[in-house]
């Protein structure tokens, strides 16, 4: 199933430091590339040389080659292009790698977070009712965003947080050889595939002096469904030091209150105490 539209966060947007560098021009044309991605057959990438985009798009070429050279579209017009590695991270364990797009002959462009969203939004859908197991032969069925953080990946990447400023991306590893590392400290709001990484996470517990055990994934599903409704925006290290106070106030709670079934403290101190 095509989806009509994708989510689009102006924070990473604004906060990307490739697409920073680049002119008005440029990022207006990169919007307008993004939408053509999320058309395309093959989601996120587009096997046409720039000439075919140009002319698709009635962009200049100019700032198509801009977007090249400041690294926001990645790809080969001519040539082998890079291949694109995905290493899903959940529950703070490292999963195994997925080459996404591999090594092939130009003309290609995509959008690392793009297509790696769409990698992860099958995957869930798997999953699901509408997934495989119903026997129809389409894909699932859509559920959130698609993208990838500030400047292309997410988020994503990125989470790490870097790419296109389209949508929501999960903490997670993506690799292409020509890109950058992402900026931990990029800002972001919470999403539905957020997840503590292990280095922020190892930090802030031994901060506080916690163990790891009180992290659970019913408590990070409970974390992210509470700050996924609000317009907030923190980094990765931030949203894992929020996850830990929240482990601790639970425990202080658990500790005050040990009859079972004893009431849980309202979610609406958290943003007071946060």
């Amino acid at each position: 199933m095509r989806r009509p539209s994708f989510q689009f966060y102006p924070a990473d947007w604004r906060n990307n430091a490739k697409l920073r560098r680049c002119s008005w021009e440029a990022r207006g044309v990169w919007l307008e590339v993004m939408g053509l991605m999320h058309d395309s057959d093959k989601y996120g990438v587009l096997r046409w040389s720039l000439k075919e985009i140009s002319q698709a798009l009635g962009a200049p070429m100019k700032a198509l080659k801009e977007l090249v050279d400041k690294g926001v579209i990645y790809g080969a017009e001519k040539g082998e292009c890079e291949p694109l590695i995905f290493t899903p991270i959940s529950g703070r364990k490292q999963g195994p790698a997925v080459e996404l797009i591999a090594a092939e002959q130009g003309p290609i462009w995509f959008s690392p977070r793009m297509v790696r969203d769409e990698y992860v939004r099958k995957k869930k859908g798997e999953s699901s009712r509408f997934g495989a197991g119903n026997g129809d032969g389409t894909d699932p069925s859509p559920k959130g965003g698609i993208g990838e953080w500030q400047g292309d990946a997410p988020k994503p990447t990125p989470s790490h947080r870097q790419g296109d400023g389209s949508t929501s991306s999960s903490t997670s590893t993506t690799t292409v050889a020509n890109a950058t590392s992402v900026d931990a400290r990029q800002r972001f709001e919470m999403h539905e595939a957020w997840q503590p990484d292990e280095v922020s996470l190892k930090t802030q517990l031994r901060a506080i002096g916690l163990p790891a055990s009180l992290i659970t994934d019913e408590l990070v599903a409970e974390f992210v469904a509470y700050w996924i409704n609000r317009s907030t925006a923190d980094n990765q290290g931030g949203w894992c030091h929020r996850l830990v106070q929240h482990a601790k106030r639970q425990a202080v709670r658990a500790a005050a209150s040990p009859q079972a079934g004893a009431p849980a403290a309202d979610w609406a101190d958290e943003e007071v105490i946060l």
